[in-house]
């Protein structure tokens, strides 16, 4: 019984001593695929940034800075979205041109400039913090 705790605590203490370089990597790839994503698949993109896992106190604050800079622009984008969809809509005869989600439009599209101007804004020092993971790990 004493054998099995001490492999437990072994093998314990060099799982949370295992490299970083893996996490890094996952969400130096994700940041990159967000960026040579088109404005159609970021959203997307965007939300497997969020989804990458991090343990590491460097990756995670990377991560941080990055998701918000993607999940702003993602945002952005839906809205254009939504609000391309509505004018398609009402030029199909698909919505009367007094629909409340006409009338919407002006503020939907100020949160998504709103948003967009957040993501790249906040997009710089997430490129920074990727770099300093790329440096550190030689990815």
């Amino acid at each position: 019984m004493q054998r099995l705790a001490n492999a437990i605590v072994s093998i314990s203490l060099l799982a949370g001593c295992a490299s970083p370089k893996p996490e890094a990597a996952a969400l130096i790839a994700s940041v990159e695929r967000f960026h040579r994503a088109s404005n159609g698949e970021r959203p997307a993109r965007a939300d497997a940034v969020a989804q990458v896992e991090c343990h590491d106190p460097d990756v995670c604050a990377a991560k941080a800075r990055c998701v918000e800079a993607t999940t702003a622009t993602a945002g952005a984008l839906r809205l254009k979205q939504e609000a391309e969809t509505v004018l398609d809509e009402v030029e199909a005869a698909k919505r009367p041109p007094d629909d409340p989600a006409l009338r919407a439009l002006p503020a939907k599209l100020d949160e998504a400039s709103r948003l967009l101007k957040t993501g790249h804004e906040a997009m710089p020092s997430c490129d920074e913090k990727i770099l300093v993971l790329r440096e550190r790990y030689g990815l």
